[in-house]
């Protein structure tokens, strides 16, 4: 057993140095004083006991429960100093956290600033562009009116052959575009008539020409391309009603028999029995029929191929409208040919439609595209040695 244990044990045999009277400590009693005899008893023993060794463990005691109260309060200033740093970490962090959502939404402003910026520069380069075009347009209208003040300021003869130059040439390209030459004709009429009326020596030199243009303009022959335009959209809308080789209906191989006329002084019995005669043996006739195929091939034809024929036939048609309006007259020459071509091969050529189908795309195939009497005009020549106007 330690000194400690020894100390704090309050038992009367704990301690053999100490007395009982005196590790209970003084009695309280009447007297104000101890006795006599008991205070030199009480002191012999004392003074034969050794005073050091009884002080120790009464020390020892007392040091244990402060000891223990020192580490209580270490760990409570541990504990406190944990939990104030905790709450710095979580301040530190929540202020993080919220410097990082401000730093977000401060990114999110300054990329839809940026956005903004970027559409707004566009919206200002298309401004720039819309002002540069307007710019150029207006650029052209000055020069333009440059070209008109240069035109006023010119003599009255020379504005006067330069409006002629420009109705000729005008006139030329809607003759060239159209394919009609009344308009070219009306407009050097007009012109010979008002250059034979001004009468100066470079004007008379302009309406010889013009007088030599008329006369080749009216012998020249020019195909009519609105009329031809017209057959060709007549053909295009009549290929639906065109039948195939390849078709489930019967094909024609001639014009219909005629039922013969039975004689006029025949009996009833007589006409009666040739009547129902003559519809039997057509009926006969009927349930099997013999034609001519000139191309075998053309009754494989299934009924969706026999659609994609007609539909590529109208595309043909179609086509040749085109090179008809745009003056190509080696695509519309080799149009044609294939027009006539199908019409020949696919379709059946003894059914009435066929037949005034092709006899209407031979019409149209005689239009010469090659023909251009407006394309060299001698007073546009004239005019442009003048130094009036562009050949």
């Amino acid at each position: 057993m330690s000194e400690s244990n020894l100390a704090d044990d309050p038992s009367p045999g704990a301690n053999p140095a100490l007395p009982p009277a005196a590790a209970a400590g003084p009695a309280p009693g009447p007297a104000a004083g101890p006795a006599p005899g008991a205070g030199a008893a009480a002191a012999s023993p004392a003074a034969s006991a050794p005073a050091f060794p009884a002080a120790v463990p009464a020390r020892g005691g007392r040091a244990g429960p402060a000891v223990w109260l020192a580490l209580l309060v270490l760990l409570v200033l541990v504990g406190a100093v944990a939990w104030w740093l905790n709450q710095r970490l979580y301040q530190t962090q929540e202020q993080i956290a919220q410097r990082l959502q401000q730093a977000q939404t401060h990114a999110i402003e300054a990329r839809t600033i940026a956005t903004q910026n970027v559409q707004a520069t566009r919206d200002l380069a298309a401004k720039i562009a819309v002002l540069q075009s307007r710019e150029q347009d207006l650029a052209a209208q000055r020069e333009a009116l440059q070209q008109l003040v240069q035109q006023l300021a010119r003599t009255r003869d020379d504005a006067f052959l330069g409006q002629t130059a420009e109705l000729i040439g005008l006139a030329q390209q809607q003759a060239e575009l159209t394919g009609s030459l009344h308009p070219l004709i009306g407009t050097l009429q007009a012109s010979l008539t008002r250059l034979q009326r001004v009468g100066s020596p470079r004007a008379l030199l302009v309406a010889r020409a013009v007088q030599a243009d008329l006369t080749h303009l009216k012998s020249a022959v020019v195909p009519d391309v609105p009329v031809a335009a017209q057959r060709l959209d007549q053909l295009a809308a009549m290929v639906d009603g065109l039948q195939v080789l390849g078709s489930a209906s019967p094909l024609q191989s001639g014009p219909p028999t005629a039922a013969p006329a039975s004689a006029p002084a025949a009996s009833g019995w007589k006409a009666w029995l040739s009547h129902w005669g003559w519809e039997a043996w057509r009926q006969a006739r009927s349930l099997v029929t013999i034609t001519r195929i000139d191309h075998p091939d053309a009754l494989l034809a299934s009924p969706t191929q026999q659609q994609f024929l007609r539909a590529n036939l109208k595309l043909r048609v179609l086509n040749a409208r085109l090179d008809l309006l745009s003056r190509n007259a080696v695509g519309f020459e080799s149009d044609m040919q294939d027009i006539q071509r199908v019409l020949r091969t696919q379709f059946d050529t003894h059914q009435p439609a066929t037949v005034m189908a092709r006899a209407l795309a031979a019409q149209i195939a005689q239009v010469d595209l090659t023909s251009q009497p407006a394309a060299n005009l001698q007073s546009l020549l004239v005019l442009a040695n003048l130094g009036l106007g562009s050949h």
